[in-house]
C-alpha cells in the first residue's frame, strides 16, 4: 500500500455532475467518460475555467468596459500633465481658519534641517563652497501696468538658487489697466499647480490688488495724493511728479510688507518687477554680506540690517548708473538740509535740484568688457575709479571715507539712503517698525529712502557685529542689470 501522502483521494460520492459547455441544452455527464476534475484537478483541458487573459479579452469587446477603460486613461493621462490633482480652484483665499502658529525667535530658520544653497563665485573665478541655508526669504514687488516686464520677472525668480521651498513670493498690483493682475494669478498658478513644477514648489505664492492713486488727474508738481500717471516710461521720472509718485509707492509696498509678512518669513527681498538680469545667486551673496560671513574684507564681517547691489543698466557694449537712490550723505547735503522746511523732500538724480550726496550709481562701469570674465555680476578685479565715466562726481562734494585715498573700486560702502530695485533687508528690522513713509517725509525723505531712515534710528550704539541694528551696506561692484526705458 502506498504511503498515505501519496494516495489518490477516490472521487467524491456526491460530487454535482458538470454541465454541457452547449448553450443549446444542458445533459448530465457521466464523469467516468468524459474525464471530469478529480480532487487532483482537470483531466480534460477543455472544461477548465478560462484563464484572466481570456476572460479580459471577452471583457474588452464590451462597449461599456471599453468606455470605461477610455475614462480611466483619460483621468490618468490629466493627471500626469497637471490638469487634474492640484488645481487652482484649490487656491487659498484670505478667510477665517482654524489653527495654532508657533514661532520661537531665539532659533532661527524655524528650526528646520538647512539645504543647500548656489555656490558663490568671485571675480577671479575662486568657487566657495555651497552653504547650508533653512531661514525663509520673502521677495516682495509691488508692480503697476507691468505687462510687458511680469513674466521675466517671475523667469528670473525661477532662476535663484536659493531653496525654493523656502522662497515666498508676494506681488501687489495697483492702479493698473493692462490686465496685470490677472497674469499675475495665471504665472502663480502655473508655478504652485503646474505639473513642470511639480516636486519644486515655492513655499508660498500671493497675488493681491489694491489701488491707491486718486481718479483725478495730476495737477502738477508736488500735489501728491492726486497722482494718477501711467508708471511707465519717461513719464514716471519726470521731476513734477516725484512727489506724488513716491507717496504712492510708499503706501504700496507697506501695504504689501504687512499683508505678506507671516512669521516664519527671516528675510525681506524687494525686487522691481522691471529688473532685467541678476545673479542666480543673488540672494546666496546678499545674505552673506549681511551676516558678515564674507572674507573679501573687513568691512564686510560686520554685517548690516540692509544690503542693496549696485542698480545699473547695460546694452553690449555701453553700461550706466540706473537706481540713484542708494546714496551716501555728505557734509554738502547737510548743510542744504539745514535751510529746508520739514515737509520738502529731495528727490535724487535731477541736475536742476542737486542734493550734494555721493550716489552709489556714479561707481557703475561704462563698458561690459570692465566686467570680472568668471562673473558678469561683479566688476573685474582692482577695477580703477579713474576708469569710470561718473566718477569722480561733478562738484565740491566730500567723498566717503571708503573712497578717501583708493584707487579701486571697494567691495562696501556704508549707504545713508537706499533704492527698491533690489533690497535684502532682515525682516526684524521691517517688524520693528521701519515701513515706507507717505507723508510726512522722514527726515526729508518718502518711500524707501525714508525706510532708510526710520532703519538708521534703530541704531545700537557700540555694536559692530554682524546682527548690529541700522547699517545700511552698498556692494559698488556688484551689479543688478535694470531696464534701461523702465
Amino acid at each position: 500500500m502506498l504511503p498515505a501522502s501519496k494516495r489518490r483521494n477516490a472521487p467524491h460520492a456526491n460530487l454535482p455532475l458538470p454541465l454541457s459547455t452547449s448553450r443549446d441544452h444542458l445533459v448530465h455527464v457521466n464523469p467516468h467518460q468524459t474525464g471530469y476534475a478529480t480532487a487532483n484537478g482537470y483531466k480534460d483541458k477543455a472544461l477548465r475555467p478560462q484563464s484572466l487573459r481570456i476572460r479580459l479579452q471577452h471583457a474588452l469587446t464590451r462597449k461599456s468596459a471599453l468606455a470605461a477603460l477610455f475614462v480611466a486613461a483619460f483621468v490618468s493621462l490629466a493627471w500626469a500633465v497637471g490638469l487634474l490633482g492640484n488645481s487652482p480652484r484649490s487656491r487659498s483665499t484670505v478667510g477665517a481658519k482654524g489653527g495654532v502658529v508657533v514661532r520661537d525667535w531665539q532659533q532661527p530658520g524655524l528650526g528646520v534641517k538647512g539645504v543647500r544653497g548656489g555656490i558663490l563665485i568671485d571675480e577671479l573665478g575662486v568657487a566657495a563652497p555651497a552653504q547650508l541655508y533653512n531661514e525663509t526669504v520673502l521677495i516682495l514687488c509691488p508692480m503697476r501696468n507691468a505687462i510687458e516686464h511680469i513674466w521675466h520677472f517671475f523667469h528670473l525668480v525661477d532662476s535663484l538658487s536659493y531653496p525654493r521651498h523656502l522662497i515666498h513670493l508676494a506681488v501687489l498690483v495697483s492702479d493698473t489697466t493692462d490686465g496685470t493682475y490677472q497674469r499675475a494669478v495665471e504665472l502663480a498658478d502655473e508655478r504652485q499647480y503646474g505639473h513642470q513644477y511639480r516636486g519644486n514648489r515655492y513655499g508660498r505664492i500671493s497675488v493681491y490688488q489694491k489701488d491707491f492713486a486718486a481718479t483725478a488727474a495730476n495737477q502738477g508738481a508736488g500735489s501728491g495724493d492726486d497722482y494718477a500717471g501711467q508708471n511707465v516710461g519717461k513719464e514716471r521720472h519726470d521731476y513734477a511728479v516725484q512727489v506724488g509718485r513716491r507717496k504712492l509707492l510708499g503706501k504700496s509696498r507697506t501695504w504689501l510688507l504687512s499683508t505678506a509678512l507671516v512669521p516664519e518669513v527671516d528675510w525681506v527681498l524687494w525686487a522691481d518687477v522691471d529688473v532685467v538680469d541678476y545673479e542666480s545667486t543673488l540672494i546666496e551673496r546678499l545674505m552673506a554680506y549681511a551676516k558678515g560671513s564674507l572674507p573679501e574684507s573687513s568691512t564686510s564681517k560686520i554685517g548690516a540690517d540692509v544690503v542693496v547691489p549696485n542698480c545699473v543698466w547695460k546694452t553690449y557694449n555701453e553700461m550706466g548708473a540706473y537706481d540713484r537712490n542708494n546714496w551716501v550723505e555728505t557734509p554738502e547735503s547737510q548743510a542744504l538740509k539745514a535751510t529746508l522746511p520739514a515737509d520738502r523732500v529731495l528727490i535724487e538724480g535731477y541736475k536742476d535740484h542737486p542734493t550734494y550726496r555721493f550716489n552709489l550709481a556714479s561707481l557703475a562701469p561704462s563698458h561690459p568688457s570692465q566686467l570680472a570674465p568668471h562673473n558678469p555680476y561683479l566688476a573685474a578685479a582692482s577695477l580703477a575709479l579713474s576708469t569710470l565715466a561718473a566718477y569722480p562726481p561733478p562738484g565740491d562734494i566730500t567723498l566717503p571715507l571708503e573712497l578717501v585715498g583708493a584707487h579701486s573700486i571697494p567691495d562696501t560702502i556704508e549707504l545713508d539712503g537706499v533704492g527698491g530695485c533690489a533690497a535684502l533687508v532682515r525682516a526684524e528690522v521691517h517688524r520693528e517698525g521701519a515701513v515706507f513713509p507717505a507723508w510726512p517725509p522722514v527726515d526729508h525723505q518718502l518711500e524707501t529712502e525714508g525706510f532708510a531712515q526710520l532703519v538708521k534710528a534703530l541704531r545700537r550704539p557700540n555694536d559692530a557685529s554682524a546682527t548690529s541694528r541700522g547699517r545700511l551696506l552698498g556692494l559698488p561692484r556688484y551689479y543688478v542689470y535694470h531696464g534701461l526705458y523702465g
